[in-house]
């Protein structure tokens, strides 16, 4: 006798589930997996699971699109060939994660812990979808922004234009990645594998590079950081720089330090006032009390910086990578007389 064909699973659209609710859907789905009476497979759009402990839930084969996971326990859980489009698992922790094939398309990980997850073929492209139940429009791609990815597997994944910005990418697999203009604003790459990835016109112009990954990039047309700058030509940009301010732009030049690898640079107490130093490597600077006012920081990595101290108001810090910072007693907000005021990433 011919096996009755399936029913179709019904679909949970803009519900909160709260942890007795997610193990009937778990459960559930665990039987259509295995085939099994009451077995129906998991499809929410639009739900709100966050915070819930789900570690080592079996999601593989699910339809969860658009769905909210910020701050939930997903250690081990597996995602496998599930449809995750527009997903959202901000400060979850992700560590052990199995998303092999999955369609995470748009979807956002800020701030999550994905060590030793595997994402291997994986779609993390931009996306849009727009229908009667779920509605996205604007910027959604995919974005790792400050996410640690030690031992991260992703080899073939699909990562073209993905933002990886602040990102700790310590031993993390690309090999054959389509990595194609992703970006890498502040983030620290140590020894990643990038065997066969493509990495054109990707942005690593503020990003650290740790081990051998500077060899490796060489000829990838990809956007790498500028070499370190010497300690004379740091002094002739700082000297050139204060005339300009002292003299309200009659003498001197305008310190333009874009793209430059200024990594433990000693700039306290300095006159740095409307500087251009966006996309620069500030990693472990020492910035106290350095004058910053209406500074352009823009994507510049201050990963461990010291602005204790330091007048920023007027900056423009939009993409800054501030991880491990020390901002005590700065100054931000409107900078008087003028109408600019601190610029800071926007939260969504």
């Amino acid at each position: 006798m011919a096996a009755k064909p399936r029913q179709a699973s019904p679909v949970l659209v803009k519900a909160r589930l709260d942890a007795t609710i997610v193990a009937a859907v778990v459960e559930r789905h665990r039987r259509y997996l295995r085939n099994q009476a009451g077995g129906q497979r998991a499809m929410l759009r639009q739900c709100d699971l966050s915070g819930l402990d789900l570690h080592g839930a079996d999601w593989t084969n699910s339809e969860l699109l658009v769905c909210r996971f910020d701050g939930a326990n997903l250690a081990g859980a597996v995602f496998r060939h599930a449809n995750l489009f527009g997903a959202r698992f901000n400060n979850c922790d992700l560590s052990g994660a199995d998303f092999e094939k999955a369609d995470l398309r748009g979807a956002k990980f800020e701030h999550a812990n994905l060590a030793g997850a595997h994402l291997g073929g994986a779609d993390l492209r931009e996306g849009m979808v727009i229908d009667a139940d779920v509605t996205l429009d604007g910027d959604t791609g995919s974005r790792f922004t400050n996410a640690i990815m030690r031992g991260a597997k992703l080899p073939n994944a699909r990562c073209k234009a993905v933002d990886f910005s602040g990102a700790i990418l310590e031993g993390t697999d690309f090999s054959d990645a389509d990595l194609r203009s992703a970006c890498f604003h502040g983030a620290e790459l140590v020894d990643p594998i990038l065997r066969g990835a493509q990495l054109a016109e990707a942005d690593l112009r503020s990003a650290v590079l740790r081990g051998d990954v500077g060899q490796s990039l060489r000829n990838s047309g990809a956007a790498l950081p500028q070499a370190r700058l010497k300690l004379e030509a740091i002094a002739e940009r700082l000297k050139q720089h204060e005339l300009w301010v002292n003299s309200q732009g009659r003498d001197g030049r305008r310190a333009n330090f874009t793209g430059c690898n200024l990594e433990g640079i000693d700039f306290s107490g300095r006159q740095l006032a409307a500087a251009k130093l966006d996309f620069t490597i500030l990693v472990s600077a020492n910035l106290t009390d350095a004058f910053l006012a209406a500074a352009v920081l823009t994507g510049a990595n201050l990963q461990g910086a010291d602005l204790t101290g330091a007048e920023l108001r007027g900056a423009d810090m939009r993409f800054t990578n501030l991880r491990d910072t020390k901002t005590d007693k700065t100054k931000m907000g409107p900078l008087p007389g003028t109408s600019l005021t601190t610029l800071l990433e926007a939260e969504e």
